[in-house]
C-alpha cells in the first residue's frame, strides 16, 4: 500500500491501529457550513433561509393571537423558531428509518412538542388558555347575531383601545375600509 503524494499521512499507533493511514483527505469545511447538521433538532444557529421561515411563522401567530402586546413578542418569537425545528424533525423522522434515529431523539421530541404547547398556552392559543383569558366560546357562540346589549362605557381606556385596534384590524381584513 503507497501513501498518497499530495498529503503526508499518519501512521498507526501501535497495535490494533492498523499501520499506515490510508493517505487521502477532503478539504476542510468552509465556515456556516451545514454538512454535518442532518436535521435542525439541536442547530444553535439559524441560516438565512431558515430565519425568513421562522419570520414567516412569526407573522402568522401575530395575526392569529386572541389579543397582542409587545411583551408577547419573546415568547412568540421563541414559539415561531421552536415550531421550525419541531417541523425539520419531524421531516428527518419520516426520512429515517427508526434504527437509525439518534438516541433519545424520541424524547427530545416530546420535550421540544410539550414546549411548544405550553407556548401556545401562554399566549392563549389552546381551548383552555383561550377560556382562562375570557374569550368564553360556548357563550359567544349561544349569543346568536346581535347578541346582548353592550356598553361602550363599561370597558376601561386599555380594553376600548384594544377593541377599536381589533375591530379595525377586522374591518382591514374584510375589506371594509376603516
Amino acid at each position: 500500500m503507497t501513501q498518497s503524494s499530495n498529503t503526508p499521512a499518519k501512521q498507526g499507533n501501535g497495535p490494533g491501529h492498523g499501520g499506515p493511514a490510508r493517505g487521502y483527505s477532503w478539504p476542510p469545511f468552509e465556515k456556516g457550513n451545514t454538512v454535518s447538521l442532518r436535521h435542525g433538532m439541536y442547530a444553535k444557529r439559524f441560516q438565512p433561509l431558515d430565519e425568513e421561515e421562522i419570520a414567516e411563522t412569526a407573522d402568522l401567530l401575530r395575526e392569529i393571537l386572541p389579543t397582542y402586546a409587545s411583551a408577547f413578542e419573546p415568547a412568540l418569537q421563541l414559539l415561531a423558531a421552536r415550531l421550525w425545528r419541531l417541523r425539520r424533525a419531524y421531516e428527518f423522522v419520516a426520512a429515517t428509518p427508526e434504527s437509525e434515529l439518534p438516541r433519545n431523539f424520541g424524547e427530545k421530541l416530546n420535550s421540544l412538542e410539550l414546549l411548544i404547547n405550553r407556548t401556545l398556552a401562554a399566549l392563549g392559543l389552546t381551548p383552555v388558555s383561550a377560556a382562562e383569558l375570557g374569550v368564553n366560546l360556548t357563550r359567544l357562540a349561544g349569543v346568536g347575531e346581535h347578541g346582548p346589549n353592550f356598553d361602550w362605557n363599561s370597558l376601561a381606556k386599555p380594553e376600548r383601545r384594544e377593541l377599536e385596534r381589533l375591530l379595525a384590524k377586522g374591518r382591514r381584513d374584510n375589506g371594509d375600509g376603516g
